[in-house]
């Protein structure tokens, strides 16, 4: 009986078999799978929404539909807790599933309804007013902004500032003790109240710094803003980090205060720093299709008399330069915030303008007015022989050189936000028994405004302008003449080609106008692209000249990111070719730029 029980039902086991197996092989097959939103008309908003969706930024493939029912029900909790954060507290968010020719269509209807408005900010001490207690700050310093729509980042900001604020005066564990958010739902609105616990008011106490093996302690002890006695501030905190690290001479700078106040109200400081090698070399290498290719090997010791003294020596070689520097920095030079500079020269210079042979020794001192503002003079001796178009010069010329400079920009090789001024002002004159006297002015104004953060888009403007009096371009020395194109002024024309030319070949001129504007793209962590137009020219004796019209050129950009910053692979197009007499171009139908950093 069992036998033929079994074989009875042995073709049923076996059919079942194979069909749970077929099923499991099945499951296994990837669905494809779109997503829709609806009810969102904020691009900003709805580009938020999509980055924190895990449907969204998937593949678009699940192994069943199941998969995708929970990938929508967590999206939906993060859409939202991310509505409320910008004030949507009313927000609804559904979702749909259909399916059509085998492919399933995720649909999220998203209603936001009105903003929340925020009503009121109050701030309170948590035990009530007290003799030290400082001056509590207005809620517009903190970033709030009364009837405008509530978003709880504001409120994380404000908290963070309003503690920076106290911290400044004198209360070094300051904290928020309770944060009331009220949200009313009858009128939309939102009211704040932070309860601020102070703790007592403290002042400076001994400063000890550790780490340093070759460095003076001194030299590090004078970038402190503070001094023993002095009030506590939370802002000379920062204040003196910044400094210590600009110094170079550091890889970690961290400074901390005490976990207590002492019987004399005073809290004590730790500076503790890591020294990094102090002796570098470095290769950089370029290409540029007007100027051929180049290379320069470095080498600089950053702390060579114990105090953060730089040496430094550079060789170049490239088609149109053979040069040697060699120069010298002493920071803090008999006062804080202001630098001296050496420098020697030796150089070979033969572009298709001119050639030139020459040395130079210069000394500079350099003053920081402010966080942002910066001054300087110096003087130059230069001794050169130049030769354009067959006639050869010796000169020896003393330059005074002024400047004023202001950096309100939030990196050197790649800007996002801010703007950039130089203004300078050189005296020349020539040192032999033919008198030469003429000065030379230059402006210079970068802007760069960041239009979005995801994805990031910068537009960055210049506008250089220089100009020359006091002798006619011609007795001006070859090299000390202005002139246009090439990578760093006018894209898609060759270096220093244009201006006035004579028989082809420029010889410069008495003034010069550039402008740049460029879209910057980063599409991804790594990788960036860049659309530009550049417009300028080099005139005989001034501006704008009839007869020299400003030549634009325009082009596209490839920006590699890294860590030093951004490689830049540049094509720019000359919009405004010229011909010779012949009917023949003078310029090349394209020109490429090869290095490191963006173009300003």
């Amino acid at each position: 009986m069992s036998v033929k029980y079994y074989g009875l039902y042995l073709p049923l086991i076996i059919a079942s078999f194979f069909f749970s197996l077929s099923s499991v092989m099945a499951s296994n097959d990837d669905i494809a799978y779109n997503v829709i939103f609806k009810g969102i008309s904020d691009k900003d908003l709805l580009s938020d929404i999509k980055s924190i969706s895990d449907a969204y930024n998937i593949d678009h493939q699940v192994t069943s539909s199941y998969l995708l029912q929970k990938m929508a029900q967590s999206d939906t909790e993060k859409f939202l807790q991310l509505l409320k954060a910008r004030s949507f507290y009313r927000a609804s968010v559904k979702w749909e599933i259909n399916t059509k020719d085998n492919a399933l269509k995720l649909t999220f209807i998203i209603e936001t309804g009105d903003p929340f408005i925020l009503k009121s900010v109050k701030l309170e001490f948590a035990d009530g007013p007290h003799e030290d207690a400082p001056k509590l700050p207005g809620i517009n310093k903190l970033g709030f902004v009364l009837n405008s729509p509530f978003l709880s980042q504001t409120a994380l900001d404000g908290q963070d500032e309003l503690i920076r604020i106290i911290r400044s005066n004198g209360f070094p564990f300051v904290k928020i003790a309770k944060r009331e958010v009220t949200i009313d739902h009858k009128d939309q609105s939102v009211s704040v109240i932070f309860y601020i616990d102070t703790g007592s008011k403290a002042f400076f106490g001994h400063t000890t710094i550790s780490g340093l093996a070759d460095i003076d302690e001194s030299y590090v002890a004078g970038k402190v803003p503070w001094k023993q006695g002095d009030i506590f501030n939370g802002d000379l905190i920062e204040e003196a980090r910044k400094k210590i690290t600009e110094l170079g001479l550091f890889t970690s700078v961290r400074i901390t205060e005490g976990k207590d106040i002492d019987n004399e109200s005073m809290i004590s400081m730790a500076i503790e720093v890591t020294e990094r090698k102090h002796r570098s070399i470095g290769i950089g290498l370029k290409y540029l299709t007007d100027e051929g290719p180049g290379a320069k090997l470095s080498w600089e010791h950053r702390n060579i008399f114990h105090n953060g003294e730089k040496l430094s020596t550079s060789l170049e070689l490239a088609e149109y330069t053979t040069a040697s520097e060699t120069s010298f920095r002493k920071q803090d030079f008999l006062q804080n915030d202001q630098t001296l500079r050496f420098s020697m020269l030796v150089s070979s210079y033969y572009p298709e303008a001119y050639e030139s042979k020459s040395i130079i020794g210069s000394a500079y001192i350099d003053r920081k007015l402010t966080k942002i503002f910066n001054a300087g003079s110096g003087i130059t001796l230069k001794s050169s022989t130049i030769d354009q178009l067959g006639s050869a010069d010796s000169y020896n010329l003393l330059s005074l050189p002024v400047y004023f400079t202001m950096d309100k920009s939030n990196d050197l090789l790649d800007p996002v936000i801010g703007d950039r001024l130089l203004l300078q002002l050189t005296p020349y004159y020539r040192i032999s028994d033919e008198s030469l006297l003429f000065n030379k002015a230059l402006f210079s104004y970068k802007r760069y405004v960041r239009i979005s953060r995801k994805p990031l888009i910068v537009v960055a403007a210049e506008v250089t302008a220089s100009v020359i009096k006091g002798e006619v371009r011609d007795d001006i020395p070859a090299d000390e003449r202005l002139y246009a194109g090439g990578g760093g002024s006018v894209r898609g024309y060759e270096y220093q080609s244009v201006g006035p030319l004579t028989d082809g070949v420029p010889v410069g001129g008495t003034a010069l106008f550039e402008s740049s504007l460029e879209f910057r793209f980063k599409i991804s962590e790594r990788f960036g692209l860049v659309t530009f137009i550049d417009g300028g020219n080099a005139f005989k004796d001034r501006l704008f000249e009839q007869e020299n019209p400003i030549r634009w050129g325009t082009g596209l950009g490839l920006r590699y990111y890294t860590p030093v910053g951004p490689f830049r692979l540049d094509v720019g197009f000359p919009l405004n070719r010229r011909k010779d007499i012949n009917g023949k171009y003078i310029d090349d139908s394209y020109q490429i730029y090869i290095s490191l950093g963006q173009a300003f």
